[in-house]
């Protein structure tokens, strides 16, 4: 497959996973590591010259990956970190019904 197409379907499926990321969907990333595998192959079978052409680009890119790597696993945390907090919510909103419930009934 060309680098040209690689980088830009990459670099595209990163913009839009980190947009989609923003607005709080849950990610898929399969296939991600395949697609950079193959660039990092195709590279490699260039000349000398081709591969220092694309050697700033493919720094770029692995920068944008940690990034989004980053992204996810803050993602994961905060996920996790509600998911610990719901019982004790679901707990407090059951004690907050029964404490107004017999005030209510004291009211009466």
């Amino acid at each position: 497959m060309n680098p040209e197409k690689l980088f830009n379907d990459i670099t595209q499926f990163v913009a839009e996973s980190r947009t989609l990321l923003q607005e709080g969907a849950v990610m898929e990333l399969a296939g991600l590591e395949k697609h950079v595998l193959i660039l990092c192959e195709d590279v490699l079978l260039l000349s000398q010259d081709e591969r220092l052409h694309y050697a700033d680009r493919l720094q770029q890119l692995l920068a944008e990956l940690t990034s989004l790597g980053e992204e996810l696993a803050a993602q994961r945390d905060q996920v996790a970190e509600k998911m610990r907090n719901l019982p004790e919510h679901k707990k407090a909103t059951t004690a907050y019904r029964v404490v107004d419930a017999s005030d209510q009934e004291e009211g009466e």
